[in-house]
Formats: structure tokens, C-alpha cells, sequence
């Protein structure tokens, strides 16, 4: 009977091919390794930090009514993806679980927040300094403990990353989802807990991600059930 090793030098098996065999027959199916960038990633020339400023001005510019991190289905995924290289997905607000479905363009590397953070002077003017405001973050981010994100059934890391720069701007229209009040331009600093897919094969995949602080009244799940194409 022909052996697992014997079946990997035959048919070229590596660690991303699973097989089913016996004495007579071979079925071999591909599963494919989900990449992604790490802290120490530079994706198409900026810092991981920097998409997440990026992110952040993506999602505080759409209106609160049409929003993707208050959707439940993923018809407003697809607002204001304007990056080439680079789809954005929103989280939630907390609360009940999500499913929602997107189509997302080949060749796009995919972020998205496990939970995150984000303050402004406009929302909280009497955070005067740059120091107040990174120490009222980072202690909100410090609170969680809980996260978890899949993709295609295996398990991502999740890497807590901060505003690269520390401090930037972000503008809101009136009705913002940012809690910006009468909206405007304000100075923000961010840090969270994020993933950064590279593109994904074209097809169907499945995205899960879930997390919370450590008494639980900040608790958010999402599954994402998308297409490449």
C-alpha cells in the first residue's frame, strides 16, 4: 500500500494539500493558505498603521444612514472603496451578531478592525492635550480581551496596531457615525485590533471575526459571507 510520504514525493503534496487515500484509490483537494500581513508589513509602500488611518477617514466620511459598520445585511460595503489595492470592511457597534454578503474585486488586499477605537477632540473637547488623548485610547484598547478571526476556517493573528502617525485628521459630514457633533474636521488619534488580509482567491470565502472588553458591554461579532470576482 502506497504511504503518506510516498503519496507527497509522487504527487508534489505540501503542507497546504490535504489527501484522502487507500490501497486503490487517491483523492487529493487544494486548500488554500489564507496570507496576511503582519506589523513589520509595508502593504503597497505604507505602514499598517497608516491603512488604519486610512480606514479610519473611509469610515468617519460616509453618513450614519447609509454606514457600513451600522449595516446587517453588506449592501453599503461597497460605499466609497476607493483604494486600488486595498477593500475596507467595517465591524459593528456592538451588539447583536451580523451576517452580511459582499462582492469584492480580485486582487484586493482586505482590512478590517476586530475592535477598535478611535477619538477626536470635537467629541471630547475637554481632552486637551495629544497625551490625554493617547492615554484615554489606549486605555479603552487595553480593556480588551477578547478576540477571535477566521477566515475559511482557519484561524488569523490579530494584531493590535496604533495610528501611524499617532495624531491625524478625519472629517464627518453632519450625520456621522463617529459621534462627531454638527460633524466638521477634528483631530483624532486611533489604536485597535486588526487583521490584514492579501488578496484572497477569486470564489466564495467566509469571514468571521468576533471580540469584547472584559465585562462584556462591548461585544462584537460579524460573519461575512463574500465573493471574489
Amino acid at each position: 500500500m502506497i504511504t503518506g510520504e510516498q503519496l507527497k514525493k509522487v504527487y508534489n503534496i505540501n503542507y497546504s494539500t490535504k489527501c484522502l487515500y487507500n490501497s486503490n484509490l487517491v483523492i487529493l483537494f487544494e486548500t488554500t493558505l489564507i496570507e496576511y500581513f503582519t506589523p513589520e508589513s509595508r502593504p503597497f509602500g505604507l505602514s499598517y498603521g497608516q491603512w488604519t488611518v486610512k480606514w479610519w477617514q473611509w469610515f468617519a466620511a460616509i453618513p450614519a444612514k447609509v454606514n457600513p459598520g451600522a449595516d446587517e445585511t453588506g449592501e453599503n460595503a461597497g460605499i466609497d472603496q476607493f483604494e486600488p489595492n486595498v477593500w475596507f470592511l467595517a465591524g459593528t457597534f456592538g451588539g447583536k451578531a451580523v451576517e452580511r454578503k459582499c462582492l469584492i474585486p480580485k486582487q484586493r488586499a482586505i482590512l478590517f478592525p476586530v475592535l477598535n477605537y478611535e477619538m477626536n477632540t470635537l467629541e471630547r473637547p475637554e481632552l486637551k492635550t495629544e497625551s490625554q488623548l493617547l492615554k484615554h485610547v489606549m486605555q479603552d484598547q487595553d480593556d480588551i480581551i477578547n478576540l477571535d478571526a477566521v477566515v475559511d476556517g482557519q484561524r488569523i493573528p490579530i494584531y493590535r496596531i496604533r495610528s501611524d502617525p499617532s495624531f491625524f485628521n478625519i472629517t464627518a459630514p453632519g450625520d456621522n457615525a463617529v459621534q462627531i457633533p454638527y460633524g466638521g474636521t477634528s483631530y483624532a488619534t486611533a489604536d485597535g485590533f486588526w487583521v490584514f488580509l492579501k488578496p484572497l482567491p477569486l470564489g466564495k470565502h467566509s469571514i468571521y471575526f468576533a471580540g469584547s472588553c472584559s465585562n462584556g458591554t462591548r461585544n462584537v461579532k460579524a460573519n461575512y459571507h463574500i465573493t471574489i470576482a
